[in-house]
């Protein structure tokens, strides 16, 4: 996909047809799936670039729509929406997303640089172990950040800088609620390891 994509023609949009491509897809129709990408792959990503405006991160979200699409055109309701504005809206809050995603990753960094600042330039005098003692526990949270799975990040990120809810969370990835608990569970318990601070008998369970 190109910026050119940007000047194409607009499509002529059949609901009914657009209807009958999605309900195929929610039952795992290839083919309908094609119909559909080649018939709005270049208005999504005219979409997506008007939000991102930067090609590259444009065509990783389209692909990142159509595999959303992929997963969740049964979430379609004919009836409370043109089917194009249901899909335009997946492309849009998929790029907004994403740049809610390098707000979050940018203010971590940030904080984190922020303390590892804070450890060598206290304005309250500090001995040379005391400072080593901070640098080390610093590094030791960027290596825990870094050290989590994407997939742990991305839901750890949602709940805590973002502040949606589990179901929100779970809504968004088109995963089950058990599952995004997990992977939170399975990321908060990472970090604590790195500080070895143990589990309450709620968190355990």
């Amino acid at each position: 996909m190109s910026i050119s994509s940007l000047n194409t023609p607009a499509p002529v949009y059949d609901d009914e047809a657009d209807a009958r491509l999605l309900r195929g897809i929610a039952n795992g129709d290839r083919d309908c799936f094609r119909q559909l990408h080649d018939r709005y792959e270049g208005l999504l990503f005219t979409t997506i670039f008007k939000v991102l405006n930067d090609r590259q991160d444009s065509e990783e979200v389209l692909q990142e729509t159509f595999f959303n699409l992929w997963r969740k055109a049964g979430l379609y309701v004919a009836g409370r929406g043109r089917p194009v504005t249901w899909l335009a809206s997946l492309a849009r809050n998929r790029a907004i997303d994403r740049i809610r995603s390098k707000q979050r990753q940018a203010r971590l960094r940030d904080a984190l640089e922020v303390d590892d600042t804070r450890s060598t330039e206290s304005d309250a005098p500090v001995d040379g172990r005391t400072a080593a003692a901070r640098r080390d526990e610093c590094r030791a949270v960027r290596k825990a950040v870094i050290e989590l799975t994407p997939i742990q990040r991305e839901a750890i990120e949602m709940a805590y800088f973002h502040g949606l809810t589990q179901q929100e969370i779970a809504e968004k990835l088109g995963e089950p609620v058990g599952t995004v608990k997990a992977r939170i569970r399975r990321g908060i318990r990472r970090l604590r390891g790195i500080y070895g601070v143990e589990e309450t008998e709620s968190e355990a369970a």
